[in-house]
């Protein structure tokens, strides 16, 4: 029996504006370069190298302070759009339940810290959910004006989605007429890296605005008033339409 998981809460699209790019600045580089330029240098006697490490491994602990010490931002659309999808998907089921189809909802959190929250859920259910028959569906940020699903993502090492769950997703957003917008990958991360990562079918919805980011992302302005709900509709409609086509895939 196939077990969609609806995941939520994570980072999508970090802001892209050279047009010809498909996948976002490395912005953890610096977190490990400091670190591993110091080392290079302590180890083969190169003050130089050493001190570019250092000094880099400062201006990213200045930054990471910075962004420790802000207020917390409202998060209309990252991420409380997936939790308005997620609300949408569960009275469409109960209305129309699935007979051969077991579906979780799942909310789970702390993306900011590393996706512990998934981590937390995947530690103790991935040994039980067969990897042969269960569909991870990861949704964030999906409020912006463009849908799209990650065709691959990652801090260091880029996962490219398996081919047959991007095909499953882009082929209903063309039955449904919704447009996505093509071929970004990720080098942050969503929640939904961790059963990627664990081997599963898995897609992440997410959205972003013409300059390839998320919408008012990590911003004081990320309210209600700037959520593209049509977006948001769009989404819901392509996350049941998944749904029903894994339901009838797996009778």
């Amino acid at each position: 029996m196939s077990v969609p998981v609806l995941g939520l809460k994570a980072t999508t699209c970090a802001p892209i504006t050279s047009a010809p790019l498909r996948t976002t600045r490395p912005l953890m580089a610096p977190v490990v370069g400091g670190p591993a330029l110091a080392a290079l240098g302590a180890l083969g006697g190169r003050r130089l190298l050493t001190k570019l490490g250092v000094l880099l491994g400062l201006g990213t602990a200045a930054a990471m302070t910075e962004i420790g010490l802000r207020d917390v931002v409202p998060g209309a659309n990252d991420n409380g759009t997936a939790v308005v999808a997620l609300l949408a998907l569960a009275e469409q089921l109960l209305a129309e339940p699935t007979d051969d189809l077991r579906v979780i909802l799942l909310s789970v959190g702390s993306e900011e810290s590393f996706s512990e929250g998934m981590k937390a859920f995947g530690e103790r259910h991935f040994p039980h959910l067969p990897r042969e028959s269960t569909f991870f569906l990861c949704m964030d940020s999906i409020g912006s004006p463009h849908l799209l699903v990650l065709r691959g993502e990652g801090f260091l090492k880029m996962r490219e989605y398996p081919r047959r769950s991007l095909a499953l997703m882009d082929g209903l957003a063309e039955e449904l007429g919704i447009w996505l917008f093509p071929n970004l990958r990720l080098r942050n991360g969503t929640d939904g890296m961790e059963p990627l990562a664990a081997g599963y079918e898995t897609a992440s919805l997410c959205g972003c605005t013409d300059l390839k980011q998320p919408a008012n992302y990590h911003w004081p302005n990320d309210i209600a008033e700037n959520v593209d709900f049509g977006s948001v509709v769009d989404a819901t409609r392509l996350s049941e339409a998944a749904i029903r086509r894994l339901e009838a895939l797996a009778s």
